[in-house]
Formats: structure tokens, C-alpha cells, sequence
């Protein structure tokens, strides 16, 4: 058993007795949690993606939550932990960063991971929609940088993030991302996908999420009003329309040919290999191209591999 071995190979294989498995439909969901016991001999749960892509790196990374959790340097406090509901953004960066600590060790041990540090980076600078993407992506860096941390911390970082960033003089209200994130009113592409109605099209949209971020290296995925763009090199090569209740509406934008294609993705769907085929044909074309001549959108990219 994989978890097992993983597990054995760790500071804390004599502190856990059972592992329980549940299988969720995403990535997005994989979680670690204690189940029973005290801490010197516990039973853990691992909720984890029914899939082979990076299994071990994906499992890996979850004890490494349970490594700090009993760790007595990092000193885990649950009674400082930032209240999801009466404090949500300071809870979601908090949880950001305990990620980007998580997954920057899995990157130093060369153990290859669905949150790699372009994805990682992605997600930190869309959830700092208030910071100009030069400065969200300096405190990543920063972030991603640090060796170690303790537990308090995280949460003075996450309560004071700006201090990573101080005498950076590039802060201003008018940047052209920030402008874009007011218009957005604080949509994100997994709020997207939480809200469509249907089970059925939330796991195709995850599905599609999941397809991008592990065969599309180096995509930005991002919100518009509607449902969820992605993008290489500058380039928009596919727009998904989450606002229907019975379908989901997939564009895909063939930059060398000019040509759009959509799709109506529905509960029945039978097309979704095609799909992913062109997807991935699409997106090869763009990351091969040595030089778009035109950049027909006017975002910038704010990260790169």
C-alpha cells in the first residue's frame, strides 16, 4: 500500500496506527485528517483523488501536513487558527500558505506534485485580487523561499501579508489587475464551478480543471463574469460558460487556424476525450510557437515556469 510505504519512510510512522481511505472526485478535495486517538498513536483519514496522476506526490504532500501538525518545533495551535467564517480571507491566505510551505519541500526533494510552483503561484496571486500581480508575486517568492516556520508564523504572516512587501513602491490602487479584480467582484474559478447547481457538471467542469492544470504546464486559469478562462503565453485558447443550469458551454479558440469551436457540455457528455484532445492539441501548438505575432488579449501574464 503506497500511503504505507510513504508513511514508513517519515518522522512520524510509529505515531499513526490505521490509515482510512475515501476516494473524492478531485485533487481539489484531497485532505488529511485525524480520526482517532491522542497524539502519540492516532488513526488518520486521507481523502484522496481516485487516480494514478502523481499519486505519491499527492500523498506525500498530505503527511507532510500531518508531519507539522505533530511536529513540537513547528507548535500547532488550533486556537489560532483564523475562524473560516468570521474571518475567511485571512483563513484562505493562512491556508495558502501553509500549501506553498507544504509543496516548496516537495519541490527541494524533487518528488513531482500535482501543486507544483506555477500552480501554486497561480492560485496565491488570484486570491491577492487587491495587490498588483508584481507584488502578490514577490511575497510568493518570499514565501516559497522560506526554509521553516512555525505555526504562529503563518498566522502572523497571514494576518500581516504587507509586511512582505514593504519598501516595494509598486502599490498602486491603479493597476490594470486590480482594476480587472474589482470588475470581477471577487469571482474565482473554483467559486465558479462550487456554484453550478448540477453535481453531475461540477465533476465535468473539474474534470476539464483537472485535464488543464495536469497536461497543460504553465496555463493561468482565471474568472471572468461568466465562468472560467484559460490561457498560455498571453494567448486564450479556451473559455468555459458555467451560468447554465443544464450545460456547460466550452469555446476553444484555435489561435493558428483563427477559428472558434464550442461545445455543449452536458450530464451526458460522450464527447470529452475529444475534448481534451483538442484542448491539449491547441495548447501544444501555442507552447511551441516561438513568438505570438499578435497578443490579441490584453492581459499580462503574471507568472512564468
Amino acid at each position: 500500500m503506497i500511503s504505507r510505504e510513504i508513511l514508513d519512510s517519515s518522522s512520524i510512522s510509529g505515531k499513526v496506527r490505521n490509515i482510512h481511505i475515501e476516494h473524492v472526485y478531485s485533487p481539489w478535495s484531497e485532505k488529511i485528517e485525524r480520526i482517532a486517538g491522542q497524539r502519540e498513536q492516532i488513526d488518520i483519514k486521507l481523502a484522496l483523488w481516485n487516480s494514478d496522476t502523481f499519486l505519491y506526490g499527492r500523498i506525500y504532500r498530505l503527511f507532510l501536513y500531518l508531519c507539522d501538525d505533530l511536529d513540537d518545533d513547528f507548535q500547532y495551535d488550533p486556537k489560532l487558527v483564523p475562524h473560516g467564517t468570521f474571518e475567511p480571507q485571512i483563513r484562505e491566505i493562512y491556508n495558502h500558505i501553509w500549501g506553498i510551505y507544504v509543496d516548496s519541500r516537495l519541490e527541494k526533494m524533487g518528488i513531482e506534485n500535482f501543486f507544483d510552483k506555477t500552480l501554486r503561484r497561480n492560485l496565491f496571486i488570484d486570491s491577492q485580487k487587491n495587490l498588483p500581480w508584481a507584488i502578490s508575486n514577490l511575497i510568493f517568492t518570499k514565501l516559497w523561499a522560506k526554509e521553516r516556520y512555525t505555526h504562529a508564523e503563518m498566522i502572523d504572516y497571514a494576518y500581516h501579508l504587507e509586511q512582505l512587501s514593504e519598501g516595494e513602491s509598486d502599490m498602486s490602487d491603479d493597476a490594470f489587475e486590480i482594476e480587472i479584480s474589482r470588475s470581477l467582484m471577487d469571482h474565482s474559478a473554483i467559486k465558479h464551478i462550487d456554484n453550478i447547481v448540477s453535481g453531475s457538471l461540477r465533476d465535468i467542469a473539474h474534470s476539464i480543471l483537472n485535464f488543464v492544470t495536469v497536461h497543460c504546464s504553465g496555463t493561468f486559469i482565471e474568472s471572468s463574469y461568466y465562468g472560467i478562462y484559460f490561457m498560455y503565453d498571453q494567448e486564450i485558447f479556451a473559455e468555459m460558460a458555467t451560468t447554465k443550469t443544464d450545460s456547460l458551454l466550452l469555446t476553444l479558440f484555435d489561435f493558428q487556424s483563427n477559428t472558434n469551436r464550442t461545445y455543449t457540455l452536458t450530464e451526458n457528455i460522450e464527447e470529452m476525450n475529444t475534448v481534451q484532445q483538442e484542448i491539449k492539441t491547441i495548447y501544444d501548438r501555442i507552447a511551441n510557437h516561438s513568438r505570438l505575432k499578435v497578443i490579441k488579449d490584453p492581459y499580462t501574464a503574471p507568472v512564468e515556469k
